[in-house]
């Protein structure tokens, strides 16, 4: 059975098919078994969850509760009437202020990481590559600016024994 015919015996279930597609319903319903034990199952669970359905009170009548909402849509309506499209308000300067100081942010940040690498001694401008055919060699380098002397240490993690030194 295809979902369009499954959906027509909810539909008839619920009364809410014409009086031609009821018949026709009928007609499918006597004819096929497949499609009354589904219409037999589906009537089975809306008894049970007509018969079994929590029954939520509001507090208020019926009136006052739907006129709190209606009051609520409107002040929120009015609400979004009154507020400025545009204009002198302090939304003006945020729109300026804003990417300016991000910009001047990172203007400060490039300029003050340029200072840096030419003042500390670690920096990425004071680096230079060493190589070396050993796979298992570790390199520490430290250079002072102030007398200008760059010392290398080079472990070789004790790949060299003893006597090959």
């Amino acid at each position: 059975m295809n979902v369009e015919a499954q959906l027509k015996l909810q539909a008839y279930l619920d009364n809410e098919l014409s009086s031609e597609e009821a018949r026709q319903v009928a007609a499918l319903l006597a004819q096929d078994q497949e499609a009354c034990a589904l219409y037999e199952g589906l009537k089975t669970v809306k008894e049970l969850l007509a018969g079994n359905e929590v029954e939520f009170k509001v507090p208020e009548t019926r009136e006052f509760y739907w006129s709190r909402i209606e009051r609520e849509i409107n002040r929120l309506t009015q609400a979004e009437a009154v507020e400025p499209s545009g204009g002198l308000g302090t939304s003006w300067w945020l729109r300026w202020l804003a990417p300016l100081a991000g910009a001047a942010v990172l203007v400060a940040l490039l300029f003050s990481a340029g200072k840096m690498n030419s003042f500390w001694p670690g920096s990425l401008a004071s680096l230079q590559e060493i190589e070396t055919p050993l796979a298992e060699t570790s390199a520490i380098s430290f250079h002072a600016q102030e007398v200008g002397i760059t010392v290398v240490w080079v472990d070789t993690g004790g790949v060299y024994r003893d006597g090959d030194r």
